[in-house]
């Protein structure tokens, strides 16, 4: 018997698909992501009734004259089968919904949110909730007698329950392929229990039974014809076959009581991932989905068996076992009548290695949800919100922003049927797939505000960005056009590959494209950065990091002008336009309470560290009715052990240098005075010394020798002191490397410029900041002087020495450390006057190279000025007075 393929039928758009036959076994009933449910009366059923549910359906059941369907609503809507009449709610989430199963005593349901929940059908009419993935729910079954529910879950986990025990865990199995929601699941219907209470799950190139009583291994199939892995599988009503789709379009059926698999024929190119399987009610037809939308079957024809000519042979028989062998499919009844010819091509395929490359994804609008939708975002950044709707025949756009004071609400008809759209302060810009005309509203200008272009040699768009100074479109031809705001045209510049996104800020553009075929595990990206000056443009070409395995999903740019991007398990990268490389600033997924949950970017702020954003319960787009809430989410880099104070000082402390916020120069200094005080406290000198050195901020040295000589610490202070040289030195030397990186780079704007000079005045230019060596005046030094005085053991006499050894043993802690250096130099300033009139009682020390840059050890040096010194020093109320004997 060989089980033979019909040919490949559009059902749904692309994205998971579902199916199930209904109770007679007549009827396919098929769901999808365009949110359509079909009825087809067979496989070759050319005009299957159709209605819509909603804008997506992702799981159907049908039993007792009823079919339940998930909706976009996130509930379990019940409908009259065949007539499809709403016929009430059974069942809400927080989430969509994922996997439906129907039981003569209950009703199951399990969701993206990692809930699953039982609805009994009895009169109690009462309901279970069952907790313990920690993973969006991908599939579910109730076995024969009520007694198990068995459920996979983006965590990884199998987990079997007890309903007859309120839903108790009874078994827990590893190893499933992990995902952070159901769109971006590689497993779909992975179990199903038998009419004999045994259940099978695949995983990898296997199908695996366990016994239900003992809940061990009974047996495992195999087929060594497949190539792909398993992604789901269905046992016939019978319980003699059981099917298994894999992710390259094949199909596995196994004979269970002979344990092996049955010939079928093989998938062709147009085949994709399998995602839902269902058997007619004598199982001599098997009905199945792909994850492009397609719908196919396996029917158990004899072959050509009764097709033979008058010579006895069949030449249509020996053509399909030619190719089926070819293709390393092997009829076993003929195995041994393989000619040389059909053994010599096996051969070679079977050797051939068909590698599994990474989806190459097409181009796409950042800040835009899918175009299947009926309701939209076109568009959702720091200035506003474009929503298309398509309810009607024309449809319209409604435009909206966050500040009103830059132009009222728009409601535009969409004659033109627009689905791409960019927004900012000064422009609109609309455009289409395949539309060869860009289209932009001016919305600062006074009189015609609209203006147009159409494109040549039938040009089409891919991407477009509007900015308050350019507007810019990518076209078929690999062609990025740049306009004015007004509609001047500017230069055409020929991108290497196909485009990928595009984003821009003020006079600045980005944009992503493939710079190669993607390999096995990710995608070869690359982006152009392009700098605008008048009619003057520069251009730097960036590789894009994008993490394996993953797809870029945003692109845009800081309130300071750095390009932004975010991937597919909300990964942020910022790209400093400074050190010229990318950085990961905030891992958005470790800020959601659940793993099904996902954040829709909307911008970025440097100035402020917050990251705008909607939270998705479930999905990875935000729904346009309710409109959700954006959420501020703090840029959080991911460094290690991020609940130690260390680690947060560090991450404050990087964040303050690779990004222009607000106070950084504050920021910085109090920052690493806390961690120079960390480092003393935890007895690491040497670290203490190397975080001064790495930071190179005279400013900061300053600080640290106090602290240090504060704290009686003198060897440290000591080392400190040297590095004034050569922290001037190292400074000049830095900034003339700048320069000249900056020279041979790309042109800076204005605001590139301020954005290098807010750290880099105040940490790197030793021309402001660092004091010269020479140039303490004798006041200054007195001052200096009479602060060791007051701090050094040497200095105080018994009743001294006991208390400032009380202060070294309650050493102050990190947040108070700046505090109090500032009240010393407060002090030394307001003692100033007094320590000028008392500076002729010093001895005069000889000024050495050491002593010249530290005052302090001029103190420890000579220790003459004891005698030199008529005074006393008296500590009244945390204030120092010098009181004349």
């Amino acid at each position: 018997m060989i089980w033979e393929r019909s040919s490949l039928r559009y059902a749904h758009t692309d994205g998971f698909t579902g199916l199930t036959y209904d109770e007679e076994g007549q009827t396919i009933i098929t769901c999808g992501a365009d949110g359509d449910i079909r009825m087809w009366s067979g496989i070759d059923d050319d005009d299957p009734r159709s209605k819509c549910l909603g804008e997506f359906v992702m799981c159907i059941s049908q039993r007792n004259k009823r079919l339940l369907a998930s909706t976009d609503r996130n509930t379990v809507q019940a409908y009259t089968y065949p007539e499809l009449e709403n016929d009430g709610t059974l069942m809400r989430f927080t989430a969509p919904v994922t996997c439906i199963n129907v039981h003569e005593k209950f009703i199951a349901a399990g969701s993206d949110d990692t809930n699953i929940k039982v609805h009994k059908t009895d009169e109690n009419k009462s309901e279970l909730h069952l907790q313990g993935h920690n993973g969006p729910v991908f599939c579910l079954d109730v076995c024969n007698n009520g007694k198990y529910l068995a459920s996979v879950a983006g965590d990884g986990q199998l987990k079997v329950w007890n309903l007859e025990q309120g839903g108790k865990e009874v078994k827990t199995i590893s190893g499933f392929a992990k995902a952070n929601s159901f769109e971006n699941a590689e497993q779909y219907n992975t179990l199903c229990f038998t009419s004999n209470d045994t259940l099978a799950y695949v995983q990898g190139k296997e199908v695996t039974v366990l016994n239900t009583e003992t809940w061990e291994i009974k047996y495992k199939l195999s087929d060594e014809r497949i190539k792909g892995d398993y992604t789901c599988c269905q046992f016939g009503k019978s319980g003699v076959f059981l099917a298994a789709g894999t992710s390259k379009g094949e199909i596995s059926i196994f004979n269970v009581d002979h344990k092996k698999a049955l010939s079928v024929e093989p998938p062709t190119s147009e085949n994709q991932a399998v995602t839902s399987l269902s058997w007619n009610n004598t199982d001599d037809e098997l009905a199945y989905c792909d994850i492009t939308g397609q719908l196919d079957d396996e029917n158990d024809g004899d072959g050509v068996d009764g097709d033979d000519d008058d010579d006895g042979i069949s030449i249509d028989r020996l053509k399909n076992q030619v190719m089926r062998n070819t293709k390393g499919y092997v009829d076993e009844q003929n195995e041994n009548t393989r000619d040389s010819v059909a053994k010599s091509l096996h051969s070679d395929i079977e050797n051939y290695v068909n590698a599994k490359t990474f989806n190459q994804q097409s181009a796409f609008q950042p800040g835009a949800t899918p175009a299947h939708l009926e309701h939209r975002y076109l568009v959702w950044n720091e200035v506003g919100i474009v929503t298309a709707h398509s309810e009607d025949a024309d449809g319209s756009i409604d435009v909206e922003f966050h500040d009103a004071s830059i132009h009222h609400s728009l409601h535009i008809p969409n004659y033109s049927n627009h689905n791409m759209a960019s927004l900012s302060r000064s422009v609109l810009a609309l455009s289409a797939e395949n539309s060869t005309k860009l289209v932009c509203i001016a919305l600062a200008a006074s009189g015609n505000k609209e203006w147009s272009v159409t494109f040549p040699d039938c040009e089409s768009t891919e991407a477009l960005v509007a900015t308050n100074k350019l507007v810019g479109v990518v076209t078929s031809m690999y062609f990025l056009r740049l306009y004015t705001v007004m509609g001047t045209q500017r230069e055409i510049i020929t991108i290497p590959g196909p485009v990928v996104t595009l984003a821009g800020h003020e006079d600045r553009l980005m944009v992503v494209y493939h710079s190669a075929p993607p390999g096995t595990q990710q995608q070869h990206l690359c982006a152009i950065l392009i700098q605008t000056a008048g009619m003057q443009l520069r251009t730097q070409h960036v590789p894009l990091p994008l993490t394996p395995e993953r797809r870029l999903v945003w692109l845009g740019f800081s309130d300071c002008g750095s390009p932004v991007f975010a991937d597919s398990m909300g990964l942020l990268q910022l790209y400093s336009l400074k050190s010229q490389c990318w950085f990961p600033i905030c891992d958005t997924m470790k800020q959601s309470q659940s793993v099904s949950n996902n954040y829709f970017v909307i911008a970025v702020s440097e100035h402020t560290q917050i990251i705008q954003a909607v939270l998705c319960r479930g999905s990875s787009y935000p729904m346009t009715n309710p409109r959700p809430m954006t959420q501020e989410l703090p840029i959080q880099l991911p460094i290690c052990d991020p609940d130690v104070e260390k680690s947060e000082l560090e991450d404050t402390l990087v964040r303050a240098f690779i990004m222009s916020m607000n106070n950084a120069e504050k920021s910085i200094k109090e920052t690493a005075i806390k961690l120079f005080a960390l480092a003393c406290r935890s007895e690491v000198e040497m670290r203490a010394k190397e975080l001064i050195e790495t930071l190179a901020c005279p400013d900061l040295l300053l600080l640290a020798v106090k602290y240090a000589t504060k704290l009686g610490r003198i060897h440290l202070s000591d080392r400190l002191s040297e590095l004034m040289p050569q922290l001037e030195e190292q400074n000049q030397r830095a900034n003339q490397d700048l320069n000249d990186f900056q020279h041979h780079n790309v042109t800076l704007s204005p605001m590139m410029y301020s954005h290098n000079s807010t750290l880099g005045s105040s940490l790197t230019s030793g021309n402001r900041l660092a004091p010269k060596a020479m140039g303490l005046t004798q006041a200054k030094r007195a001052s200096l002087k009479r602060f060791v005085m007051s701090n050094s053991p040497s200095v105080f006499g018994k009743k001294s020495t006991t208390i400032d050894r009380t202060e070294r043993v309650a050493s102050p802690t990190s947040s108070t450390v700046v505090n109090d250096i500032e009240t010393q130099e407060k002090l030394a300033e307001k003692t100033a006057e007094k320590l000028d009139t008392s500076v002729e009682n010093v001895k005069e020390v000889t000024h050495t190279p050491l002593n010249t840059v530290n005052p302090f050890a001029a103190k420890r040096k000579h220790s003459e000025l004891d005698s030199a010194n008529k005074g006393g020093v008296l500590i009244n109320g945390g204030k120092l007075k010098i009181a004349k004997k």
